[in-house]
């Protein structure tokens, strides 16, 4: 049940980065970070999900390689965010990403620690 609850957290929060990334770069009144923030970051963070984070790739990390990866991820997300669009919504998705990490970590650890 908490897996499945996690699991759901955690595809919202997927697509919540990619939406609050290109909201966060196009927020931007200069070009460049808008087309890093805006484009560039959004298109290069779905190859990467697909190709090491998500459930059917071939070259998924380890669980504790997908906790650890997501903390720059959805942090840097909740970053640009807060920088570059409304507080609100930074510290409402930053929340949530801490608290599915939270709910991750400790799935992570029960799963090596308990055969």
């Amino acid at each position: 049940m908490i897996k499945t609850i996690a699991d759901g957290i955690r595809f919202l929060l997927e697509i919540a980065t990619v939406v609050l990334l290109i909201i966060a770069g196009f927020n931007s009144s200069d070009l460049v970070v808008k087309l890093t923030v805006g484009v560039i970051a959004p298109v290069l963070g779905i190859l990467f999900w697909g190709r090491f984070m998500a459930p059917m790739s071939l070259h998924r990390l380890p669980t504790i390689g997908r906790v650890i990866t997501e903390i720059p991820i959805f942090g840097g997300t909740s970053l640009a965010t807060y920088l570059l669009t409304t507080h609100k919504a930074a510290l409402i998705y930053g929340g949530i990403a801490l608290i599915y990490g939270g709910i991750a970590l400790i799935d992570t650890l029960i799963e090596h620690l308990i055969p």
